[in-house]
Protein backbone atom coordinates (compact mmCIF):
# COMPACT_ATOMS: atom_id res chain seq x y z
CA UNK A 1 0.00 0.00 0.00
CA UNK A 2 0.80 3.41 -1.01
CA UNK A 3 0.07 6.83 -0.20
CA UNK A 4 0.45 10.65 -0.40
CA UNK A 5 0.41 13.65 1.48
CA UNK A 6 0.93 17.18 0.44
CA UNK A 7 3.23 19.16 2.96
CA UNK A 8 3.26 22.33 1.19
CA UNK A 9 2.48 23.42 -2.61
CA UNK A 10 6.46 22.16 -3.52
CA UNK A 11 6.69 18.91 -0.60
CA UNK A 12 4.81 15.83 -0.74
CA UNK A 13 5.59 13.03 2.02
CA UNK A 14 4.81 9.02 0.45
CA UNK A 15 4.44 6.36 2.49
CA UNK A 16 4.64 2.74 1.97
CA UNK A 17 3.71 -0.50 4.04
CA UNK A 18 3.52 -4.03 3.35
CA UNK A 19 1.55 -4.94 6.00
CA UNK A 20 4.40 -5.29 8.52
CA UNK A 21 7.20 -2.57 7.81
CA UNK A 22 6.17 1.09 6.70
CA UNK A 23 8.42 3.47 5.56
CA UNK A 24 7.92 7.63 5.06
CA UNK A 25 9.90 9.53 2.45
CA UNK A 26 9.56 13.38 0.68
CA UNK A 27 10.87 14.74 -2.44
CA UNK A 28 12.72 16.92 0.34
CA UNK A 29 16.19 16.06 -0.46
CA UNK A 30 14.78 12.29 -1.32
CA UNK A 31 14.42 12.29 2.63
CA UNK A 32 13.44 9.35 4.62
CA UNK A 33 11.46 10.31 7.45
CA UNK A 34 10.55 7.57 9.36
CA UNK A 35 10.99 4.28 8.99
CA UNK A 36 8.33 1.50 11.40
CA UNK A 37 9.64 -1.96 12.29
CA UNK A 38 7.79 -4.03 14.98
CA UNK A 39 9.82 -4.92 17.71
CA UNK A 40 10.00 -8.20 20.02
CA UNK A 41 6.94 -7.16 21.62
CA UNK A 42 5.02 -6.52 18.30
CA UNK A 43 5.39 -2.70 18.83
CA UNK A 44 5.85 -0.44 15.90
CA UNK A 45 9.22 1.47 16.56
CA UNK A 46 10.79 3.90 14.29
CA UNK A 47 14.15 3.77 13.78
CA UNK A 48 15.49 6.44 12.15
CA UNK A 49 16.23 9.79 14.16
CA UNK A 50 15.14 12.94 12.68
CA UNK A 51 12.94 15.63 13.57
CA UNK A 52 8.82 16.36 14.27
CA UNK A 53 8.31 19.13 11.75
CA UNK A 54 9.28 20.21 8.29
CA UNK A 55 10.86 23.38 9.25
CA UNK A 56 13.11 20.66 11.59
CA UNK A 57 14.11 19.14 8.42
CA UNK A 58 15.07 21.70 6.66
CA UNK A 59 17.27 23.68 8.98
CA UNK A 60 19.02 20.20 9.90
CA UNK A 61 22.35 20.28 9.15
CA UNK A 62 23.85 16.52 9.37
CA UNK A 63 22.39 15.48 6.38
CA UNK A 64 19.83 13.06 8.09
CA UNK A 65 18.32 9.98 5.85
CA UNK A 66 19.03 11.70 2.85
CA UNK A 67 20.51 11.48 -0.34
CA UNK A 68 24.04 13.09 -0.63
CA UNK A 69 26.16 13.57 -3.63
CA UNK A 70 27.27 14.41 -6.07
CA UNK A 71 30.07 12.92 -4.17
CA UNK A 72 29.63 11.57 -0.97
CA UNK A 73 31.96 11.71 1.55
CA UNK A 74 35.16 13.99 1.14
CA UNK A 75 37.05 15.05 -1.25
CA UNK A 76 40.55 16.26 -0.08
CA UNK A 77 41.61 20.05 -0.88
CA UNK A 78 37.92 20.21 -2.14
CA UNK A 79 39.57 19.95 -5.50
CA UNK A 80 40.65 17.12 -8.64
CA UNK A 81 41.85 16.93 -12.03
CA UNK A 82 39.90 15.11 -15.05
CA UNK A 83 40.81 15.10 -18.46
CA UNK A 84 43.20 18.21 -18.35
CA UNK A 85 41.15 20.48 -16.30
CA UNK A 86 41.02 21.95 -12.80
CA UNK A 87 38.02 21.68 -10.25
CA UNK A 88 37.41 23.70 -7.23
CA UNK A 89 34.55 22.45 -5.02
CA UNK A 90 33.34 24.21 -1.68
CA UNK A 91 35.32 23.89 1.87
CA UNK A 92 32.98 23.35 4.06
CA UNK A 93 34.93 20.89 6.29
CA UNK A 94 38.21 22.43 6.96
CA UNK A 95 39.95 22.50 4.12
CA UNK A 96 38.31 19.49 2.30
CA UNK A 97 34.89 19.21 1.20
CA UNK A 98 32.50 16.59 2.34
CA UNK A 99 28.89 15.64 0.99
CA UNK A 100 28.91 17.65 -1.96
CA UNK A 101 29.53 21.03 -0.31
CA UNK A 102 27.29 24.38 0.02
CA UNK A 103 24.90 23.27 -2.00
CA UNK A 104 23.35 20.19 -1.23
CA UNK A 105 20.92 17.47 -2.67
CA UNK A 106 19.66 17.21 0.20
CA UNK A 107 18.00 20.43 0.46
CA UNK A 108 16.91 20.39 -3.17
CA UNK A 109 13.35 19.45 -4.72
CA UNK A 110 13.21 16.46 -6.66
CA UNK A 111 10.72 14.68 -9.01
CA UNK A 112 8.88 12.42 -7.03
CA UNK A 113 5.76 9.13 -8.03
CA UNK A 114 5.02 6.37 -6.67
CA UNK A 115 4.89 3.12 -8.00
CA UNK A 116 4.87 -0.53 -7.80
CA UNK A 117 6.91 -3.98 -9.61
CA UNK A 118 7.21 -7.62 -9.26
CA UNK A 119 9.60 -6.62 -6.34
CA UNK A 120 7.02 -4.60 -4.43
CA UNK A 121 6.22 -1.01 -3.99
CA UNK A 122 8.49 2.09 -3.57
CA UNK A 123 8.71 5.80 -4.37
CA UNK A 124 10.83 7.10 -7.16
CA UNK A 125 13.13 10.42 -7.20
CA UNK A 126 14.43 11.84 -10.44
CA UNK A 127 16.41 15.12 -10.52
CA UNK A 128 19.32 16.35 -13.10
CA UNK A 129 21.73 18.15 -11.42
CA UNK A 130 23.03 20.77 -13.88
CA UNK A 131 26.96 20.76 -15.39
CA UNK A 132 28.31 23.28 -12.93
CA UNK A 133 26.26 22.49 -10.16
CA UNK A 134 28.81 22.37 -6.82
CA UNK A 135 31.55 23.07 -9.30
CA UNK A 136 31.22 19.63 -11.00
CA UNK A 137 30.69 18.75 -14.58
CA UNK A 138 28.36 17.53 -17.08
CA UNK A 139 24.50 17.16 -16.47
CA UNK A 140 24.14 14.46 -14.91
CA UNK A 141 20.58 12.89 -14.84
CA UNK A 142 19.94 10.81 -11.20
CA UNK A 143 17.09 8.01 -10.32
CA UNK A 144 16.64 7.53 -6.72
CA UNK A 145 14.16 4.28 -5.70
CA UNK A 146 12.84 3.26 -1.92
CA UNK A 147 11.13 -0.06 -2.56
CA UNK A 148 10.00 -2.04 -0.04
CA UNK A 149 9.49 -5.95 -0.65
CA UNK A 150 6.96 -8.37 0.82
CA UNK A 151 10.22 -10.28 2.24
CA UNK A 152 10.53 -7.40 4.63
CA UNK A 153 13.76 -5.83 2.43
CA UNK A 154 14.02 -1.80 1.93
CA UNK A 155 15.76 -1.50 -1.00
CA UNK A 156 18.03 1.54 -2.28
CA UNK A 157 18.26 1.74 -5.63
CA UNK A 158 20.85 4.99 -7.63
CA UNK A 159 20.84 4.89 -11.13
CA UNK A 160 22.79 8.14 -12.80
CA UNK A 161 23.78 8.83 -16.60
CA UNK A 162 26.13 12.01 -17.44
CA UNK A 163 26.88 13.87 -20.67
CA UNK A 164 30.62 14.70 -20.09
CA UNK A 165 33.27 12.29 -17.45
CA UNK A 166 32.04 13.30 -13.78
CA UNK A 167 32.64 11.42 -10.36
CA UNK A 168 29.70 10.42 -9.09
CA UNK A 169 29.43 8.57 -5.42
CA UNK A 170 25.59 8.84 -4.07
CA UNK A 171 24.46 7.20 -0.82
CA UNK A 172 21.71 7.35 1.46
CA UNK A 173 22.74 9.26 4.78
CA UNK A 174 20.54 7.52 7.44
CA UNK A 175 20.64 7.65 11.30
CA UNK A 176 19.14 4.23 12.53
CA UNK A 177 18.73 3.26 15.91
CA UNK A 178 17.54 0.27 16.57
CA UNK A 179 15.96 0.89 19.77
CA UNK A 180 14.46 4.22 18.74
CA UNK A 181 16.35 6.08 21.21
CA UNK A 182 19.41 5.89 23.51
CA UNK A 183 22.76 4.91 22.46
CA UNK A 184 23.85 3.14 19.80
CA UNK A 185 26.73 1.54 21.23
CA UNK A 186 24.81 -1.40 23.24
CA UNK A 187 23.77 -2.57 19.53
CA UNK A 188 25.48 -5.74 18.57
CA UNK A 189 27.36 -5.38 14.96
CA UNK A 190 28.81 -8.13 12.66
CA UNK A 191 30.71 -7.08 9.51
CA UNK A 192 31.83 -9.32 6.38
CA UNK A 193 35.05 -6.66 6.22
CA UNK A 194 38.64 -8.12 6.51
CA UNK A 195 40.18 -3.98 5.22
CA UNK A 196 39.21 -0.23 5.92
CA UNK A 197 40.86 2.69 4.99
CA UNK A 198 43.44 4.32 7.94
CA UNK A 199 41.90 8.36 8.45
CA UNK A 200 43.97 11.04 8.61
CA UNK A 201 43.21 13.52 11.63
CA UNK A 202 41.00 15.85 8.92
CA UNK A 203 39.11 12.33 8.55
CA UNK A 204 40.00 11.72 4.80
CA UNK A 205 41.59 8.90 3.70
CA UNK A 206 45.14 8.84 3.83
CA UNK A 207 45.52 6.33 1.22
CA UNK A 208 46.55 3.19 3.32
CA UNK A 209 44.19 0.03 2.96
CA UNK A 210 44.55 -1.76 6.87
CA UNK A 211 43.79 -5.11 7.62
CA UNK A 212 40.90 -5.01 10.76
CA UNK A 213 42.92 -8.29 12.55
CA UNK A 214 44.51 -6.93 15.50
CA UNK A 215 42.92 -3.51 15.57
CA UNK A 216 39.77 -1.79 16.82
CA UNK A 217 38.22 -2.37 13.60
CA UNK A 218 37.71 -5.75 13.58
CA UNK A 219 33.95 -6.60 13.18
CA UNK A 220 33.97 -9.50 12.03
CA UNK A 221 32.64 -11.75 14.94
CA UNK A 222 30.10 -10.13 16.45
CA UNK A 223 30.52 -7.67 19.33
CA UNK A 224 29.26 -4.40 21.29
CA UNK A 225 29.39 -1.66 19.02
CA UNK A 226 31.30 0.48 21.77
CA UNK A 227 33.14 -2.74 23.44
CA UNK A 228 36.83 -1.31 21.16
CA UNK A 229 35.52 2.22 20.76
CA UNK A 230 37.24 3.50 23.97
CA UNK A 231 41.02 2.51 22.91
CA UNK A 232 40.40 4.10 19.51
CA UNK A 233 42.56 7.10 21.06
CA UNK A 234 45.58 4.90 21.01
CA UNK A 235 45.01 2.81 18.09
CA UNK A 236 48.28 3.08 15.41
CA UNK A 237 46.03 2.03 12.73
CA UNK A 238 43.97 5.18 13.20
CA UNK A 239 44.85 9.14 13.09
CA UNK A 240 41.73 10.72 13.88
CA UNK A 241 39.95 9.79 17.25
CA UNK A 242 43.13 11.75 19.02
CA UNK A 243 43.32 14.58 16.91
CA UNK A 244 40.23 15.57 17.01
CA UNK A 245 38.74 15.16 20.97
CA UNK A 246 41.42 14.26 23.33
CA UNK A 247 42.87 11.17 24.45
CA UNK A 248 40.60 10.47 27.26
CA UNK A 249 37.62 11.62 24.95
CA UNK A 250 37.41 8.96 22.24
CA UNK A 251 34.70 10.01 19.58
CA UNK A 252 34.02 6.98 17.65
CA UNK A 253 34.18 5.66 14.05
CA UNK A 254 33.99 7.61 10.88
CA UNK A 255 35.92 5.25 8.66
CA UNK A 256 35.13 3.92 5.57
CA UNK A 257 35.06 -0.29 5.44
CA UNK A 258 35.53 -2.20 2.41
CA UNK A 259 33.04 -4.68 0.51
CA UNK A 260 34.44 -8.49 -0.13
CA UNK A 261 32.77 -7.32 -3.79
CA UNK A 262 35.49 -7.18 -6.46
CA UNK A 263 33.60 -4.78 -8.66
CA UNK A 264 30.25 -3.52 -8.75
CA UNK A 265 27.98 -6.11 -10.70
CA UNK A 266 27.18 -8.19 -7.67
CA UNK A 267 25.68 -7.24 -4.34
CA UNK A 268 27.22 -8.84 -1.84
CA UNK A 269 26.27 -9.35 2.08
CA UNK A 270 28.24 -6.44 4.43
CA UNK A 271 27.28 -7.20 8.11
CA UNK A 272 24.24 -7.26 10.35
CA UNK A 273 23.33 -5.19 13.32
CA UNK A 274 21.21 -5.93 16.00
CA UNK A 275 19.47 -4.91 19.48
CA UNK A 276 18.86 -7.13 22.40
CA UNK A 277 16.81 -4.85 24.24
CA UNK A 278 14.24 -4.13 21.20
CA UNK A 279 15.00 -7.53 19.20
CA UNK A 280 14.81 -5.77 15.47
CA UNK A 281 18.14 -6.74 13.40
CA UNK A 282 18.88 -5.46 10.11
CA UNK A 283 21.25 -7.53 7.59
CA UNK A 284 22.95 -5.42 5.29
CA UNK A 285 23.80 -5.98 1.33
CA UNK A 286 25.23 -3.68 -1.17
CA UNK A 287 26.59 -3.82 -4.54
CA UNK A 288 29.58 -0.59 -3.40
CA UNK A 289 32.83 -1.20 -2.56
CA UNK A 290 32.97 0.82 0.73
CA UNK A 291 30.93 1.57 3.13
CA UNK A 292 31.38 4.38 5.65
CA UNK A 293 30.20 3.87 9.32
CA UNK A 294 29.44 6.89 11.42
CA UNK A 295 28.69 6.27 15.04
CA UNK A 296 26.62 10.17 15.40
CA UNK A 297 30.24 11.62 16.74
CA UNK A 298 29.08 14.78 16.39
CA UNK A 299 25.01 14.72 17.22
CA UNK A 300 25.46 15.63 20.69
CA UNK A 301 23.03 18.52 21.21
CA UNK A 302 21.09 18.21 18.28
CA UNK A 303 17.30 18.30 19.04
CA UNK A 304 15.67 14.92 17.68
CA UNK A 305 11.87 13.77 17.21
CA UNK A 306 10.10 14.21 20.19
CA UNK A 307 11.82 16.99 21.77
CA UNK A 308 15.01 14.66 22.21
CA UNK A 309 18.13 16.28 23.05
CA UNK A 310 20.64 14.16 21.51
CA UNK A 311 23.87 12.92 22.39
CA UNK A 312 26.88 11.85 20.80
CA UNK A 313 26.45 8.03 19.80
CA UNK A 314 22.75 8.15 19.66
CA UNK A 315 22.58 6.91 16.29
CA UNK A 316 24.71 4.70 13.85
CA UNK A 317 25.04 5.39 9.80
CA UNK A 318 25.79 2.98 7.17
CA UNK A 319 26.40 4.92 4.23
CA UNK A 320 27.16 2.35 1.04
CA UNK A 321 29.46 4.39 -1.51
CA UNK A 322 32.32 4.27 -2.98
CA UNK A 323 36.32 5.15 -1.86
CA UNK A 324 35.97 8.64 -0.59
CA UNK A 325 38.29 10.70 -2.14
CA UNK A 326 38.98 7.97 -4.91
CA UNK A 327 38.91 11.05 -7.10
CA UNK A 328 42.80 12.06 -5.98
CA UNK A 329 43.33 8.39 -4.99
CA UNK A 330 44.95 6.80 -7.98
CA UNK A 331 45.22 3.30 -6.21
CA UNK A 332 41.86 3.60 -5.65
CA UNK A 333 38.82 1.78 -7.54
CA UNK A 334 37.79 4.50 -10.02
CA UNK A 335 34.90 6.78 -9.38
CA UNK A 336 34.32 8.24 -12.69
CA UNK A 337 30.91 8.22 -15.09
CA UNK A 338 31.57 9.11 -18.68
CA UNK A 339 28.74 10.05 -21.57
CA UNK A 340 27.19 6.25 -22.74
CA UNK A 341 28.17 4.62 -19.16
CA UNK A 342 25.67 4.02 -16.41
CA UNK A 343 25.93 4.48 -12.69
CA UNK A 344 24.21 1.99 -10.44
CA UNK A 345 24.24 1.36 -7.16
CA UNK A 346 21.95 -1.34 -5.22
CA UNK A 347 21.69 -1.44 -1.31
CA UNK A 348 19.60 -3.59 0.51
CA UNK A 349 18.54 -3.90 4.00
CA UNK A 350 16.35 -6.87 5.16
CA UNK A 351 14.43 -7.39 8.61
Amino acid sequence: MAESKKLNDEITLYTVSNGKLSFSAMNYGCTITNLFVPDKNGKMTDILLGFDSLEGWKAGNASHNAIVGRFANRITGAKFSLDGSEYFLDKNDGENCLHGGFTRYEKMLWNAEIFSDSEGEGVRFTRKSADGEQNMPGNLEMSVVYRLTENNELIFEYTATTDKATPVNLTNHAYFNLDGSGTILNHHLQLDCDKFLKAKSDLTPSGEIVNVEGTCFDFRTEKLIGKDIKNLVTEKADEANLSLTGKNDPYGYDHCFLTRTQDESKVVRFGKISSEKSGISMEIFTNQRGCHIYTGNFLSGMKGKGGVIHKRHDGICFETERFPNAVNEPDFPGCILNPGEKYWHQTILKF
